[in-house]
């Protein structure tokens, strides 16, 4: 079993790099939320990488540039009629923030716009990830404990959304706020993200 590769970065695609390892070539698939945080070519990499092997299509390396990616990947392709491809589409088209937010909204809509889900696949993602995500801690809230990513940033998500703010400004402006803010409560993080749009707004 493959648990990481680190090399040199040779290539890159939105859908795939290669990366070279003592001599060896390998060709590694990834989602663009991997593609746009790669060094330049010829820099040195390091990719989680999910493993996976059938008759149909052999030897596959997925890669991923943290934890939480590859752990959602295998999450969904655990879903019947989820396939590889179609997860590799969803993590590229949803940020992992957007879709464990979305999941635990039961935001059946914007789960449907990833390329290959519809309604039904949509609703079954959610039913049956809906208690497998709660402990996830991604990437980008790493900097609060565990608790208030579940609680106090979630509340605070509905709020704004309820408000009628995209989730996409709210995640991006939540992840810039965190990095440098200790909030204790979820409305402190409402009243404050509702003055950075607005500041957005009026440039």
């Amino acid at each position: 079993m493959i648990a990481y590769l680190k090399g040199l970065l040779t290539e890159k695609q939105p859908t795939y790099v290669f990366i070279e390892c003592a001599g060896v070539g390998y060709d590694v698939m990834i989602p663009l939320s991997t593609y746009d945080k790669l060094p330049p070519i010829g820099n040195e990499v390091k990719l989680l990488i999910h493993y996976s092997f059938n008759e149909t299509d052999g030897v596959r390396l997925f890669g991923f540039i943290n934890k939480t990616d590859r752990d959602l990947f295998r999450k969904l392709i655990s879903i019947s009629k989820i396939g590889p491809k179609t997860g590799l589409s969803i993590l590229s088209t949803l940020h992992a923030d957007d879709l464990i937010s979305a999941i635990n909204r039961g935001d059946v809509k914007l789960i449907s716009t990833c390329p290959g889900i519809g309604k039904k696949s949509a609703e079954r993602l959610i039913i049956e990830l809906k208690d497998k995500v709660s402990s996830f801690i991604s990437e980008g809230y790493s900097q609060i404990d565990s608790s208030l990513s579940s609680n106090i940033l979630q509340d605070a998500e509905d709020a704004l959304l309820a408000l009628g703010y995209k989730q996409a400004d709210i995640t991006k402006v939540i992840r810039k706020l965190i990095s440098n803010r200790n909030f204790q409560t979820s409305e402190e993080i409402v009243k404050t993200v509702i003055k950075e749009l607005y500041k957005t707004r009026k440039l």
